[in-house]
């Protein structure tokens, strides 16, 4: 009998997603149009598919030119 772990994961309709890094603006006290910061939105069905159904708490690991986004277990 396979154990629960074990088991194959269900495939995602496409393994990659290619999103394009955009922007905020954020105002400051010195600055009334704000500055501009790095955004990176994600949404759609995909993330329940791929196991991350709205109200999942996620851990995202940072490396250089790499994001990591991973379901955490409480």
């Amino acid at each position: 009998m396979i154990e629960e772990k074990n088991k194959p994961e269900s495939p995602v309709s496409k393994p990659f997603r290619h999103l394009k890094v955009g922007y905020i603006r954020r105002k400051t006290r010195q600055s009334q149009r704000g500055q501009q910061h790095s955004s990176l939105n994600l949404n759609g069905d995909w993330l329940e598919a791929a196991g991350f159904p709205i109200g999942t708490m996620v851990k995202v690991s940072v490396m250089q030119g790499k994001l990591i986004i991973e379901q955490v277990n409480t």
